[in-house]
């Protein structure tokens, strides 16, 4: 029986090289963008010199052959049977200022949205731990500001939330709109894991979804959020209208930051009623899998995320996110103030996939970071 096995081994191992050189020559063995450029992240690692071009070849690649080869990236990068499960809370909802065309919380907008103060500490505390029981080991705070100048009393209450819920054993994400520097820091000292603040789309598209924040303002920020050792969490939103050169500008900027996003989240549209944005076409499952498997090629060690839209999305249709090298969600009913997949329905996914929860990450704590930054601010004036 072990000669018969060995043999027909042997017989299907010559079989492959023949087809492999008869191949050779074929039309069809011509290697896409997403291969050559995969092979290359996994031998040379992450790269921040990515041209446009480059980036639209791998976006633009055969759907399967761009899966295939996201899969390769996300399996030597990370372990794929992993996915970050994370929670997300409205800590102060509406009002907002805003003018961002597809977000319901703008006061500019008639969605039926009340506006609402900042969560007292025990609401969110309840709600951190119903999260954490639940397995999400990240939570998220969002209030909807512009930014956080001239919210001294509630920028102190959120800090009180952060060292909380660090606290608790949890990673702790915050999106509360533009930072200043030493706001960064003071979240830094607090416990902040990472800071969430999206692009949303191109550079040159941007102006066509908001006119009240400028993108080099994000990047601002995101530099602020990074020079005080926070992980930088932004990502941006596909289905606005946007064209896929559009798409491939997001990644690029991304993924041509001196410091790679340690988390990305892709966004699929979720239109309201009531927002300039409200009758757009739904996002399609393969537009969400490009755009995740060529962010897993040029960003291998990021946590890309599987984030808004998520619920539009069948148990088979996620499964090829996470193929393609999505390894994290947000779960929990709702996400800010959208409907979300809810946590007995994502712990049905995880078993029937196989997929495991992955653990919190902390990391260093900086500190000679943060003294940098302090000299930075002090020095300043």
């Amino acid at each position: 029986m072990l000669v018969i096995r060995t043999t027909a081994f042997r017989r299907a191992a010559g079989m492959r090289l023949l087809l492999r050189s008869h191949c050779s020559s074929a039309p069809f063995s011509e290697s896409s963008a997403a291969a050559v450029h995969a092979e290359r992240t996994i031998r040379e690692g992450p790269r921040n010199d990515w041209s446009r071009n480059e980036i639209e070849s791998i976006h633009d690649s055969p759907i399967l052959d761009l899966v295939f080869h996201g899969a390769q990236v996300h399996r030597h990068a990370h372990n794929f049977r992993q996915v970050q499960q994370c929670t997300l809370l409205s800590i102060k909802t509406g009002g907002c200022s805003e003018d961002c065309s597809y977000c319901p919380q703008s006061s500019r907008y008639t969605t039926g949205l009340k506006a609402q103060k900042l969560m007292t500490k025990d609401a969110v505390i309840e709600a951190a731990e119903k999260a954490k029981e639940a397995g999400s080991t990240r939570f998220c705070m969002g209030a909807a500001w512009r930014d956080t100048i001239g919210r001294k009393t509630n920028f102190n209450q959120i800090l009180e939330y952060v060292k909380e819920i660090r606290g608790m054993g949890m990673e702790v994400c915050c999106t509360l709109g533009m930072l200043e520097q030493q706001q960064a820091i003071e979240l830094k000292k607090a416990g902040l894991t990472a800071y969430n603040h999206n692009l949303d789309t191109s550079r040159e598209y941007y102006p066509n979804i908001i006119t009240t924040r400028s993108y080099d303002e994000r990047l601002k920020t995101l530099q602020f959020v990074r020079d005080a050792g926070i992980n930088v969490c932004s990502g941006g939103i596909i289905g606005l209208g946007e064209a896929a050169e559009d798409r491939v500008g997001l990644l690029h900027t991304l993924a041509t930051l001196p410091t790679h996003p340690e988390s990305v989240p892709i966004n699929a549209l979720v239109a309201v009623k009531g927002t300039p944005l409200q009758d757009q076409k739904p996002v399609e499952i393969w537009e969400m899998i490009r755009m995740i498997a060529t962010a897993r090629i040029v960003m291998p060690q990021a946590m890309v995320r599987l984030s808004a839209g998520r619920v539009r999305f069948s148990m088979p249709e996620q499964a090829l996110c996470f193929l393609a090298g999505a390894n994290s969600i947000f779960t929990g009913e709702k996400l800010l103030t959208t409907p979300n997949n809810d946590f007995d329905a994502d712990q049905l996914m995880f078993k029937l996939l196989g997929l495991t929860p992955k653990p919190p990450s902390f990391g260093d704590e900086a500190n000679d970071t943060l003294e940098q930054c302090e000299e930075a601010v002090s020095s300043s004036g």
